[in-house]
């Protein structure tokens, strides 16, 4: 679709008055290549299906008043990625199901680290970066699974 060059002209003031009045962070245009980057297209993606800090107000003190853990479930066709967060002490631990070995990398834009889950599909990783994480799970069998990126 083409735009007749009196919107163009419009259009390109418009950005310059965002840049100017309303830029972007740098920190969010870091996380956003990095997320990009660091995508498997051979993947299957595991969407975001429970996130216990989007509880009822009565959930959430629950959760807060027991360490301040956080619980997601992210689901994907052939597994699912349980994981609970205990944010004091930046460690996550989780769940594969189904259960079986796998290697389970936890990403970040400025790094990532690398555990093993067992034969039961359990997996613990500490010093979880704050900020935007996904995890990277590759078991000895199915496909690549990738979660959706969440804020921690």
């Amino acid at each position: 679709m083409t735009t007749p060059r009196g919107d163009d002209a419009l259009l390109g003031k418009l950005r310059q008055a965002v840049a100017q009045h309303d830029p972007v962070p740098d920190g969010v245009m870091t996380a956003v290549r990095s997320a990009f980057s660091m995508a498997a297209l051979d993947a299957e993606l595991a969407t975001l299906v429970y996130d216990s800090s989007f509880g009822d107000e009565d959930t959430r003190a629950l959760v807060r008043s027991a360490g301040g853990s956080r619980e997601l479930t992210f689901d994907a066709p052939s597994l699912t990625v349980e994981v609970e967060l205990h944010a004091e002490q930046r460690r996550l631990l989780g769940q594969l199901v189904p259960p079986g070995p796998a290697v389970v990398e936890v990403r970040s834009p400025e790094h990532s680290l690398t555990v093993s889950a067992d034969h039961l599909g359990r997996f613990a990783a500490d010093d979880v970066p704050t900020g935007p994480v996904s995890l990277r799970c590759r078991g000895e069998s199915g496909p690549l699974t990738e979660t959706e990126w969440v804020i921690l």
